[in-house]
């Protein structure tokens, strides 16, 4: 399987980052990127398994839909509005590397993490502005 974390194996003491392969075993646990040393903890190595290594997981996939995009003209008022969030989005995104060193800016948590910000700080933003 492709590891989620950092780590290392308790026996033999080889190393393994984000984005790694390497073999795990829930019950009972067994994690080492060796498979000598993951089947000499006990760890079994199934045919589905094996093919993790040679094939991409397979993923529910959702049905495509097709977006319709309106023939108009857009105001430079929301084309104002839609720079805003870029630039907040790239304020998120720098946020969430320095909040979280550790995750890959490639994974979905990274993702759930910069968006959660981009809302907080347009949240920020929107309490700010003038009323009038």
């Amino acid at each position: 399987m492709t590891a989620k974390f950092r780590g290392d194996c308790k026996v033999c003491g080889s190393d393994w980052k984000v984005g790694d392969q390497i073999y795990y075993q829930k019950e009972p646990k067994v994690i080492c990127t060796d498979e000598s040393c993951y089947t000499e903890q006990g760890g079994s190595i199934t045919k589905s398994f094996q093919s993790s290594f040679t094939k991409p997981t397979q993923s529910y996939q959702r049905p495509k839909v097709k977006f319709i995009i309106p023939d108009i003209e857009i105001p430079d008022g929301v084309k104002f509005c839609a720079e805003q969030v870029q630039q907040v989005i790239v304020v998120a995104h720098h946020l969430a590397i320095s909040m979280y060193p550790e995750l890959d800016t490639e994974d979905q948590t990274f993702g759930q993490i910069r968006s959660k910000l981009a809302d907080q700080i347009l949240s920020v933003c929107h309490m700010h502005e003038p009323k009038g």
